[in-house]
Order: C-alpha cells, then structure tokens, then sequence
C-alpha cells in the first residue's frame, strides 16, 4: 500500500529545483497531508470530486480547528501553484507548504497512537 509520506519526501527533494518544482512541491506537500487527513478523519466519497477536500477539511474543523486550518490553507496555497501562473512561487512559500503538511501529519497521525 502506498504511503502518502512519500508525497513530503518528493516535495523536499524538489526545492533546489525551478518555479515548476517549486509548484510541484507545493502540490506534493498538500497532497501528503491530505490523504493522510482524509484516512484520520476517514471521509470517503465515491467518484473524483472537489467535494472531498471541503468534507475533509469540514471534519478536522470539528475536531481541531488549528489544523483544519492549516489544512486549508496549504489547499490553498496548492491551488495557487495549481492554476495561477501569475504569480512566481519561490523556494520559500514550498518551504512554507512543507512545514504546514509536517505540522498537519503529524497531528493526524498523533490520533491514531
């Protein structure tokens, strides 16, 4: 079975990288924490739709608001890296990403202990 851990360990290694890498790694980090979230709080939704991220971060709302927050805002910024090229994403905001989806792994994962 896959881990999405793996997802974190690729977005660290993507940060010497360029803008694309950069927004990979954005991408990458959100995904991690999500799946991971996701399986905590263990929301399932048949079919590919947006509706799962919103249920997901609905859940972790009701049980720590701290981390649904976190949470939606590192959607966020995967959405930016996503679909507005725009704006230039630098090492830093990945950086950024990276330490929002350690901080919300690891609180999820506390819940299972």
């Amino acid at each position: 079975m896959f881990n999405p851990v793996e997802f974190l360990d690729l977005a660290r290694e993507l940060l010497n990288g360029g803008e694309g890498e950069i927004r990979t790694a954005i991408g990458r980090a959100y995904y991690a924490s999500f799946l991971i979230a996701r399986g905590a709080v263990d929301v399932t939704i048949t079919g590919k739709t947006p509706e799962v991220h919103r249920r997901v971060v609905s859940a972790l709302y009701r049980r720590n608001p701290v981390i649904a927050n976190k949470l939606h805002l590192l959607w966020r910024q995967r959405n930016f890296a996503d679909y507005d090229m725009g704006i230039t994403l630098r090492v830093n905001d990945a950086k950024s990403a990276i330490l929002l989806a350690e901080t919300v792994i690891a609180e999820v994962s506390s819940w299972s202990s």
